[in-house]
């Protein structure tokens, strides 16, 4: 327990970091992926970015993918799950 709480302590910590240091170089209160993305462009930072960008592109795959999905299909699919029974 005692090593669960100090990673979620230097994670928070981190985060609270990189989110402090995106908003310096923003005259708004909100940080966009840009402000994200210039602060992650460290070399030290490079694994970081490089699975941001990866969550990024597999939400929009989703996004794409969910936008394909024909709600039609998904009753025809309950109603034959119905039909069979539990």
């Amino acid at each position: 327990p005692d090593t669960v709480n100090v990673m979620e302590e230097i994670l928070m910590e981190y985060i609270t970091d990189v989110c402090a240091t995106a908003l310096r170089s923003t005259r708004k209160h909100s940080i966009k992926l840009e402000d994200l993305r210039r602060v992650l462009s460290r070399p030290a930072d490079a694994k970081k970015l490089a699975r941001m960008e990866e969550l990024l592109f597999m939400q929009e795959d989703i996004k794409r993918a969910r936008a394909q999905f024909d709600p039609a299909d998904e009753a025809i699919a309950e109603g034959l799950a119905a039909e069979k029974g539990p």
